[in-house]
């Protein structure tokens, strides 16, 4: 009898609430940037709405993904929808690679060929975005468990250092003159470094995900070990274990055994899922039960390669 599991992603609406609100923020401060950089005729005040903007499309990239996440496990998807979080992760980290690449090279650029920079008006723009950045940061910080959440976070995070080092150029350029520009460049370069390290690392986990690779931190040996020291388990072979999600693991493999009537299989299957999921966090087990009647099996995916 076929059975549809549901994944075990945070289904509450704290969550989706939180990101409206990240959300919202950015919108503000999108429109609020765009009103004063038409009144006061700033091009900087128009460009960071713009960047505003691209935040805003990352945060509704990820609470599309939780909405879509949420829904239950139907004939079509039987494992639920729990990865179309980390479908959306992946979208977010993408596009923050491609803008900390856009970064470097910008700050490349701009190093040799350095472009006047307006104080006041970089100090104006730094310290409205600033504001922006923390504050949707903060709304966002207790659901960091999560790889979609997380690729969002990082976008904001990388604009709130972003924004310090123009207010660190605002006020080096206010002080020193022209003669100090160049720190505006090689600032935004290191944080360029900074977010592509971070999002590389990230980006690691969510197509691990999608690989369907087994969790960090999992020990195939032990294992592997376990099941073949278990009473009356004479071998295991068609091993595989896999992330359905960022946080729900499942495990397939075949046991021969020297009982396999069905009685005793029953319970060797039963005490053995209680202990793959209290001791590997295995969420979700299929275990096979095969007499050992002599014929040789294919161990390969047993076998640490």
């Amino acid at each position: 009898m076929a059975h549809a599991h549901e994944g075990t992603a945070d289904r509450s609406p704290d969550r989706g609430h939180r990101l409206l609100i990240a959300l919202a923020l950015n919108l503000g401060i999108t429109v609020a940037e765009v009103v004063g950089g038409v009144l006061s005729g700033s091009l900087a005040l128009i460009a960071d709405a713009a960047h505003n903007l691209s935040d805003a499309g990352a945060v509704l990239v990820s609470y599309i993904a939780w909405r879509i996440s949420r829904r239950a496990a139907n004939e079509k998807r039987t494992f639920g929808y729990a990865r179309a979080e980390t479908v959306g992760a992946l979208i977010n980290l993408t596009a923050l690679i491609m803008i900390g690449l856009y970064l470097l090279y910008e700050a490349g650029s701009r190093l040799f060929e350095p472009t006047e920079v307006v104080a006041t008006t970089v100090l104006i723009v730094g310290a409205i975005a600033f504001v922006e950045d923390v504050a949707a940061a903060w709304v966002l910080r207790k659901d960091l468990g999560s790889l979609n959440v997380r690729s969002t976070f990082l976008h904001m995070i990388a604009d709130a250092l972003a924004t310090v080092a123009v207010i660190a150029s605002g006020v080096a350029i206010m002080v020193w003159g022209p003669a100090v520009s160049w720190i505006d460049p090689v600032v935004t370069a290191m944080i360029a470094v900074y977010v592509l390290i971070h999002a590389s690392r990230e980006i690691r986990e969510a197509i691990a995900v999608l690989m369907d690779s087994a969790p960090k931190g999992f020990h195939h040996d032990e294992l592997v070990a376990r099941l073949q020291g278990t009473a009356g388990v004479s071998d295991v072979h068609h091993l595989h274990v896999w992330r359905i999600s960022e946080d729900r693991t499942a495990l397939q493999v075949h046991l021969i055994v020297d009982e396999p009537e069905l009685s005793a299989a029953t319970a060797l299957k039963e005490r053995l899922k209680r202990e793959l999921h209290d001791d590997f966090d295995i969420d979700h087990a299929t275990i096979e039960i095969e007499a050992a009647d002599g014929i040789e099996h294919d161990t390969d995916l047993v076998r640490k390669e």
